[in-house]
């Protein structure tokens, strides 16, 4: 199986094709945009908070299958978590694209469809693609940066 064909074995074709949640909500509290000017990916993120949990998740994608997949998770298990949370999976997700040992368990739990990423880690011109929708969650999550829309 040639590089190409071995990275999207994982799983991802089917977590890109999986379009978890809608394109748009009703009432953000939030919103980021995130560029990757290396590949021309973007992430269109809305989001509901309560507190500091993440409720619903809104995004458009405009990208690779493996910004979609990574996207498409978040969409899936961001939902219920605080920004530490979706840090500590952004933090172990890096690690095993990096090949280094992540500081808790891997995938993390609620986290699970990570694993699917594992084959990337050979293409570390791909690591970027993969961690954007992660980026630009935790841009809307951050009060300094994201866009609140009062």
């Amino acid at each position: 199986m040639n590089g190409a064909a071995e990275m999207y074995a994982g799983g991802i074709k089917e977590l890109a094709a999986a379009h978890t949640g809608p394109e748009s909500l009703p009432d953000p509290d939030r919103t980021a945009s995130v560029d990757n000017p290396f590949c021309g990916d973007r992430v269109d993120l809305q989001l509901a908070l309560e507190g500091d949990r993440v409720t619903a998740i809104a995004q458009r994608v405009r990208g690779c299958m493996l910004c979609e997949a990574a996207a498409n998770v978040l969409a899936r298990s961001a939902p219920g978590a605080s920004r530490t949370e979706i840090e500590a999976a952004r933090d172990s997700l890096q690690a095993m694209l990096r090949g280094a040992k992540a500081s808790g368990e891997w995938p993390p739990q609620g986290w699970e469809a990570l694993a699917g990423f594992e084959p990337v880690r050979r293409h570390k011109s791909r690591h970027g693609c993969v961690l954007l929708p992660f980026a630009a969650l935790l841009e809307a999550l951050s009060p300094a940066t994201g866009c609140p829309l009062d």
